[in-house]
């Protein structure tokens, strides 16, 4: 017994000496696997930021730029930091700006009815520019009158975000203005959906608040303007609402936290959503062509703020007819299917596209679907094999759930087998991460 006691305390003795390098173990372990589950989870821009930094700001840079968020805020879970370190930024758990799983809010969700274009055209989520730089992919050419104040990459919890640089001492914040680098040529398709995230702020003394215009522009000698009414092609949004030519709808969102914007545009109707609430329904709301995409933001007075940001741009092309994909491919490959970051619960927003499927298998009382998960190549394969494979049954279970028979469900997971485009884009591996439904 007394042998038993003294092996024990050295044990104990030895563990608490190297407790350390045991809680150095754990956090790297929970790191690397963090850092997976961000690489995976991009079934939409919400998941789409890859956290890690690229590019490193030393110490002497970083002293030079303009104060941020401190991680210390009341709101920590949206605090801004920028890393002053040639460390990578970290990821703080699973972190998700949407708020809620699908079995939370499917009743909130039922008159969302926005599904995802399934052809990426342009996606951002700034991982390939440094911290503290103006982004890549963007462009400052534009109307002129616009707003020409520059946006910088910035990290927060992990992910990455262009942020207008803040007002310094006591003058006015100009509005930040940058345009897609766009690589097709004429107009945009006839369908065609356009998404990020943008930062609402505590509504500020006298009803400011930050906003943010999407420019939907013939070329670069359209005039879009900035106060009042707005013209064709422009759209409002904030935490007060969203606005168009024809078009405004009101509510109340100034909450220091990311809102998801989704815009669904078929020839000149566009309607849009701010999270689950249709802002804009407008079917003559701009001209065509459109060869010009821009993003204004900004605070309106011009008081200063830390806090204008958008992230997670994603722009695709409008989805085939889902009758001639059956016909024709035998099948349907979606991208409106989200999950949790490197988990298999669905997310609130996926329900348009379960019930469009979920209409479909009502409808066709012979259809049989193998419900089939992609995950782009970022990442370790032992990881994205199995979350695939269990992605594909957890969607199987909705549809169960809502009265399908089992047995015309299979489920198979691929991982990154099968890309349907390149994964040296981002573009590409976002076209590369989806749920398809194959016939059998």
């Amino acid at each position: 017994m007394k042998n038993c006691i003294i092996v024990v305390a050295l044990l104990l003795i030895t563990v608490r000496s190297h407790a350390g390098w045991l809680d150095d173990a754990v956090r790297n372990v929970g790191e690397n696997l963090g850092n997976r589950a961000v690489n995976d989870a991009g079934n939409s821009a919400y998941e789409g930021a890859k956290q890690g930094a690229k590019g490193v700001v030393n110490h002497k840079d970083e002293k030079k730029r303009s104060k941020v968020v401190s991680e210390d805020s009341d709101d920590s879970n949206n605090s801004v930091t920028r890393k002053g370190t040639d460390r990578k930024a970290s990821v703080t758990g699973d972190s998700d700006n949407s708020g809620g799983s699908l079995t939370e809010n499917e009743e909130i969700y039922s008159k969302y009815d926005f599904v995802p274009g399934d052809k990426v055209i342009f996606y951002d989520d700034f991982s390939d520019t440094d911290v503290g730089e103006f982004p890549r992919k963007w462009h400052l050419k534009g109307p002129k009158g616009t707003g020409n104040n520059a946006v910088e990459v910035i990290v927060l919890q992990g992910k990455r975000f262009i942020r207008s640089q803040p007002a310094t001492g006591d003058t006015n914040q100009n509005s930040s203005t940058q345009y897609l680098r766009l690589t097709q040529k004429g107009d945009l398709p006839e369908k065609f959906t356009i998404e990020f995230d943008a930062y609402f702020i505590t509504e500020l003394g006298g009803g400011y608040n930050t906003y943010y215009h999407l420019y939907l522009l013939h070329d670069n000698d359209t005039w879009p303007g900035l106060s009042g009414q707005p013209n064709e092609g422009v759209f409002y949004f904030s935490g007060a609402g969203g606005t168009s030519i024809n078009t405004t709808t009101g509510m109340n969102k100034h909450d220091n936290k990311f809102h998801h914007i989704a815009i669904s545009v078929n020839g000149t109707f566009v309607k849009a959503y701010i999270d689950n609430v249709r802002v804009i329904n407008d079917p003559d709301a701009l001209l065509r062509p459109i060869k010009l995409i821009g993003i204004n933001m900004g605070v309106s007075g011009g008081l200063a703020s830390e806090r204008v940001m958008i992230g997670n741009v994603r722009l695709a092309e409008g989805g085939k007819n889902i009758k001639s994909a059956l016909e024709t491919d035998g099948k349907i490959i979606t991208h409106g299917i989200l999950f949790d970051t490197g988990k298999d619960i669905i997310k609130s927003e996926s329900l348009p596209t379960l019930k469009m499927i979920l209409g479909i298998l009502n409808d066709n009382h012979n259809l049989k679907f193998s419900i089939e998960g992609h995950t782009d190549n970022q990442g370790n394969k032992g990881i994205n094999l199995p979350l695939s494979q269990k992605r594909a049954a957890a969607v199987k279970s909705w549809l169960l759930g809502k009265g399908i028979d089992a047995a015309r469900l299979n489920t198979k997971g691929f991982g990154d087998s099968k890309p349907l485009d390149s994964n040296k884009t981002t573009e590409g591996r976002a076209n590369n991460r989806r749920v398809e439904f194959v016939k059998f």
